[in-house]
C-alpha cells in the first residue's frame, strides 16, 4: 500500500482501508472508494464514514452512534439481489495516514459496504434518450426492479424478525445499474429498521424528500414518495419539483402519463401526494400502470393459436353418390382428421371436432397415399377459443388434397373407388346389423373401436367401422344412424384424459389446471406457448418468454387455487446462458424471483391460496436471443 495514502479502521487495524477517493455525500457523511488487501491482492469495497470532527456535536455524534451501530448490523441480515451488501460497521480512529491513527484525536462511525461496478442512475440515465422503444423499455425494467426491492423490503420479509426496512434517502445517486441490467440500492447508511421512526436529524436529497421528512420521519411511504422522483427523473430526464403539488403536476404534463385513461392516471399521480396515506401501498402495481403508458404501445401481442391455426374450411355442398375424390385403403390402421359425410342428409349442428397430433408413424403412412384426406379437417391440439393456449403443430400446412396436380388423378382410379364404395357400405351394413345384436352397436366384434386406430374424437359417425375403410371419404355415410348421440361426449386420449370440444375453460372445481390452457388477462407481452426443452427434458405444455424484450402475462386466479407448480429454466436452443423469471400474486413481494442457469433447471412449488391474480414475468435482461421458461405450470386445489 502506498504510504502517501489515507487509511481507516477499527481500533484493531486502524489501517485495514486504504481510501482511494471520495464518491458521493449523505447527510454529514461521506462515501469513498477503497480497497482492502486479502490474501495478496485488493477487493475493492464502498466505505462510508461519519466523523466526530464534523459539525455535528458530541452528543449528537454519540446518539447517532448507537443508532447507526444498530441498523448497520440489521442490516446485515439482508441479502437479495438489488440490495448492496454490508460487510461490516465499527467504531474507530478518524481517516488519518498509514502507521498514524495514534495521533489523531476524535472518533469515526464506518458502515463498510460491497462495491458495486457500474453506473449509478444520473449517469446511466445521461446515456439514454429514450427515443428508441429497447430505451423505454429499460427504463420500466430498471423501475420494475427497484419497485421489487423495496416493496419486499417494506414487507418485513428481509428481516428474520420481520421487521420493515426504510432505506430513507432514496435518489438516483444511492441506485447503482450494473453491466447486466442490474439496479442495486446502495448507501443504507439513513434506513430506519421500524414502521415509524422519527429523528432529529434532517438528511435528505432535494427533490426526492416526501414532506414527512422535515419533521424526521422516515417511513415505507417516503421511500414510496422518493421512489415516484426518481420514475419522474427516469420518464423526463429532469430533476424532480421540490414541492409534492409540483411533482404532481409535472407527472401530469408527461406525455407517457398525460394519455392514459383517467382512473390510471390518477393511480399514478398519487405516488406524489403530500398525504402519506393517499400514496399506493405497491409499488410494483404503481410500476405496471405507468408500463401501459410508456411502452404498451411498443410493443405487439405474440403469435396465438388463433393465429398459427388457420380456421377449418366450411362443410362442402352435397356431392352425388360419386365420391368427389378417389382414395385407396390404407395398409394398416392410420390416424386420420375427421371428414364430413358426403351424401345428401340434413345438417347436424356439431361442436367443432378437435383431435391430438397423430404418432409419426401413422402420419407417415397416411402422407404416402395418392390422395389426402378431405379439407375438413382437425386442429392438431385442443386450444381454448380466444385465450392464450398451446400452438399449432405444424400451423403452416395447408388442407391435404388441394392441389390441382392429386385432382387430376381422380379419373384414372374412379372405377376403384366405386368398388371400393361398394366394399365400404356392405362394410358398414354388417357391422350395423352385429351393433343391433350387442346392445346398440357399443363393443361389438366387427372391428376395433375408433381409439384403436387412432385417437380421434367422436363425431356423427359409427366408431366400428372397419380398419381398412377408417379413412375413405365414403366410409361414413351414417349420419341418419341412431349413433350420432356421442358427439355430445368430451373425446378422449389413450391416457384418458378429456380434450374438451367447445369450453376453453377447466372443469369447475377440478382438482388441477394446465395454466397454459387458460385464456389470460392481459395480452401476453412477448409470451408464447408451446414446447421447450431444459436440460435435454422435453415439456410438452410451456409458457416460453422472450428474455431479450422481457416477457409479461397475467391470470386470473379467482381465489380458487392453493398451489402453483412449475419448472423455471432456459430453452435448450437459447443463445443466452442466463435469464431472471419472476412469479407473484396480487400486490404482494415475488414468491419467486430467481436467475436460471442454461442447464439447471429449478422446480418451484408456490402457494397461492386466496391470490386474484397470477403475473409470470422474464425479464428483459438478455443481451442475445433466447428464452426463459416456465414449464409445466399446472395449478392445485
Amino acid at each position: 500500500m502506498s504510504n502517501t495514502a489515507h487509511h481507516i479502521g477499527p481500533d484493531s487495524a486502524p489501517d485495514r482501508y486504504r481510501l482511494l477517493r471520495s464518491i458521493g455525500r449523505g447527510g454529514e457523511a461521506v462515501l469513498y472508494l477503497a480497497e482492502i488487501e486479502l490474501a495478496g491482492g485488493t477487493e475493492p469495497v464502498v466505505v462510508k464514514v461519519l466523523d466526530s470532527k464534523t459539525t455535528i456535536t458530541p452528543e449528537v455524534f454519540e446518539r447517532i452512534s448507537q443508532k447507526w451501530n444498530e441498523q448497520a448490523e440489521l442490516l446485515r441480515f439482508v441479502h437479495r439481489p438489488g440490495v448492496v451488501g454490508v460487510r461490516e460497521h465499527f467504531q474507530g480512529p478518524p481517516i488519518h495516514r498509514p502507521g498514524e491513527s495514534g495521533t489523531i484525536t476524535g472518533r469515526a462511525l464506518v458502515l463498510v459496504m460491497n462495491h458495486v461496478d457500474g453506473l449509478d442512475l444520473r449517469d446511466w440515465r445521461a446515456e439514454r434518450t429514450l427515443a428508441a422503444p429497447g430505451e423505454r423499455r429499460e427504463v420500466m425494467r430498471t423501475l420494475e426492479q427497484l419497485a421489487d426491492v423495496l416493496d419486499w423490503l417494506h414487507s418485513g420479509k428481509a428481516t428474520p424478525s420481520g421487521r420493515t426496512v426504510v432505506h430513507g434517502d432514496l435518489s438516483p445517486g444511492n441506485v447503482m445499474v450494473d453491466e447486466h441490467g442490474q439496479a442495486t440500492l446502495v448507501d443504507f447508511g439513513l434506513s430506519k429498521l421500524t414502521a415509524d421512526h422519527q429523528t432529529a436529524e434532517v438528511w435528505f436529497t432535494p427533490g426526492y424528500a416526501a414532506p414527512e421528512i422535515f419533521e424526521g420521519k422516515r417511513t415505507p411511504s417516503t421511500d414510496r414518495y422518493a421512489f415516484g422522483a426518481i420514475a419522474y427523473f427516469l420518464l423526463s430526464g429532469q430533476s424532480p419539483p421540490a414541492a409534492p403539488e409540483q411533482l404532481v403536476a409535472a407527472f401530469r404534463a408527461l406525455p407517457q402519463i398525460a394519455g392514459l385513461p383517467e382512473e390510471q392516471r390518477d393511480r399514478v399521480l398519487s405516488i406524489a401526494a403530500a398525504d402519506a396515506a393517499r400514496r399506493p401501498l405497491s409499488l410494483s402495481a404503481w410500476v405496471k400502470d405507468v408500463r401501459h403508458g410508456v411502452v404498451s404501445t411498443t410493443t405487439s401481442r405474440p403469435a396465438s393459436v388463433r393465429d398459427a391455426v388457420p380456421p377449418a374450411p366450411s362443410v362442402p355442398p352435397a356431392q352425388p353418390s360419386v365420391p368427389p375424390r378417389p382414395a385407396t385403403p390404407p395398409p394398416a390402421p392410420v390416424a386420420a382428421p375427421v371428414v364430413a359425410a358426403p351424401v345428401v342428409a340434413p345438417p347436424v349442428a356439431a361442436p367443432p371436432v378437435v383431435a391430438p397430433q397423430p404418432a409419426t408413424e401413422s402420419r407417415s403412412a397416411a402422407e404416402s397415399q395418392p390422395v389426402a384426406p378431405p379439407p375438413t379437417v382437425a386442429t392438431p391440439v385442443a386450444a381454448p377459443v380466444g385465450g392464450f393456449g398451446p400452438p399449432a403443430s405444424d400451423p403452416g400446412r395447408t388442407a391435404p388434397g388441394s392441389s390441382p396436380e392429386r385432382r387430376r388423378r381422380k379419373g384414372p382410379l374412379i372405377g376403384a373407388v366405386v368398388g371400393i364404395v361398394v366394399i365400404a357400405v356392405l362394410a358398414v351394413i354388417g357391422v350395423q346389423l352385429l351393433g343391433d345384436k350387442n346392445e346398440g352397436g357399443k363393443g361389438g366384434e366387427a372391428g376395433p373401436p375408433a381409439t384403436s386406430a387412432s385417437v380421434a374424437p367422436v363425431t356423427n359417425e359409427p366408431t366400428t367401422d372397419a380398419p381398412t375403410e377408417s379413412t375413405e371419404p365414403t366410409a361414413t355415410p351414417t349420419t341418419d344412424e341412431p349413433t350420432a348421440e356421442p358427439t355430445d361426449a368430451p373425446a378422449t386420449d389413450p391416457g384418458g384424459s378429456a380434450t374438451p370440444t367447445d369450453d376453453p375453460g377447466t372443469v369447475p372445481d377440478a382438482p388441477t389446471a394446465d395454466l397454459t390452457t387458460l385464456a389470460s388477462i392481459s395480452d401476453p407481452d412477448s409470451f408464447s406457448v408451446g414446447t421447450a426443452k431444459i436440460d435435454t427434458k422435453e415439456y410438452g405444455a410451456a409458457l416460453i418468454g422472450d428474455c431479450y424484450n422481457g416477457a409479461y402475462v397475467e391470470y386470473d386466479l379467482n381465489r380458487e387455487w392453493t398451489w402453483f407448480d412449475f419448472t423455471a429454466g432456459i430453452d435448450d436452443g437459447s443463445n443466452i446462458e442466463t435469464a431472471r423469471i419472476i412469479v407473484s400474486v396480487d400486490d404482494q413481494p415475488a414468491l419467486f424471483n430467481e436467475t436460471v442457469d442454461l442447464g439447471t433447471p429449478i422446480t418451484k412449488s408456490l402457494k397461492i391460496e386466496g391470490a386474484l391474480r397470477l403475473r409470470l414475468k422474464v425479464e428483459e435482461t438478455c443481451t442475445d436471443e433466447g428464452s426463459g421458461v416456465i414449464a409445466a405450470p399446472v395449478l392445485r386445489r
